[in-house]
């Protein structure tokens, strides 16, 4: 099956469970828009965590460099506004998706993998660290609405 999530423009949204450094669980929200150009690919995206107190609003933007023919893998960067700028690559290995991201200054890293379930869903989990402190992971069901 090919893969749909990044390789085509469309909108998904999110849907899952985030944790905290010390573990605390949130339900979250969000979504992903991808748009094509010819010299870059663009992921505007988006999660909210519904936390008890008050809803917390993440926003990442990514620009992707289109997949070259033939190839298993590209890089990206984008500027989180908590970690600064995060240059990263995505691995296609059969229905997998693999990123990993490290920041500008190497104190923040993380991966992700993105599994695909079908066409128009995938499963996603990940973490991101401060040098040797976990600060969140997620699990995730991204689903695409068009």
């Amino acid at each position: 099956m090919r893969h749909t999530f990044i390789m085509e423009e469309g909108l998904w949204v999110a849907k899952g469970i985030y944790f905290d450094s010390n573990n605390n669980r949130f339900f979250l929200e969000g979504s992903a828009k991808f748009t094509h150009g010819e010299n870059k690919w663009i992921n505007e995206s988006y999660m909210t965590l519904l936390t008890p107190d008050k809803p917390i609003e993440l926003k990442n933007d990514y620009d992707i460099e289109p997949f070259l023919k033939g190839k298993d893998h590209t890089s990206w960067q984008s500027f989180n506004p908590d970690i600064g700028k995060l240059t990263g690559r995505f691995m296609i290995i059969e229905d997998v998706i693999i990123s990993h991201f490290v920041s500008e200054n190497g104190a923040y890293s993380g991966c992700e993998t993105l599994v695909q379930e079908s066409a128009n869903l995938y499963k996603n989990a990940g973490y991101t660290f401060k040098e040797n402190d976990k600060l969140s992971s997620w699990s995730i069901k991204l689903s695409r609405i068009k």
